[in-house]
């Protein structure tokens, strides 16, 4: 697998990712806040209004989520992409010694991410079979486990190979 972009980029894509993970936390609280309040307020009584909006009714209060369902997707979307952008910039990036090896556990961990997501995939659709997947889900599930299957490649290939030099 060729990489195109500096060692430095993977400090940004994880950014990136760090970064769309402060968005789906902002749009996610928001949309289940009622299970926040429900933690410290007693017999609350939680309710789907005509929109299909969650509305939260309670004897002393009178609180709502703030989100639209416009807003809430456009959160999604922004984190959406900025974690693909930050898992492809990181994914891209050469490490600091980037030779045949790495290559070659590049390569590993991509066939084993693959393998690994279609098979979180398929055990999902087994258990929830009416939960349905977009495919920009299931590349952002690939990106993730090759992230952390590289990594895993990388410091078992690289501590196999001192413990035969010792």
């Amino acid at each position: 697998m060729k990489t195109y972009l500096p060692y430095y980029f993977k400090r940004i894509g994880i950014i990136f990712v760090l970064i769309a993970i402060i968005f789906s936390f902002i749009g996610e609280i928001d949309v289940h806040s009622e299970s926040f309040i429900k933690g410290f307020t007693e017999g609350s009584n939680f309710a789907r209004g005509l929109s299909g909006q969650p509305e939260i009714t309670h004897p002393n209060s009178n609180i709502n989520p703030n989100l639209t369902k416009e807003v809430y997707d456009m959160y999604i979307m922004i984190s959406l992409f900025f974690s693909i952008s930050g898992f492809v910039m990181y994914l891209f990036s050469k490490e600091k010694i980037d030779d045949e090896y790495i290559q070659q556990i590049r390569l590993k961990s991509i066939f084993q991410s693959l393998l690994v997501s279609w098979l979180i995939y398929a055990v999902v659709k087994l258990l929830f079979s009416r939960t349905q997947f977009d495919g920009i889900y299931i590349l952002q599930l690939q990106l993730i486990v090759y992230a952390i299957l590289f990594n895993h490649n990388k410091s078992n290939e690289f501590s196999t190979e001192l413990d035969l030099e010792d």
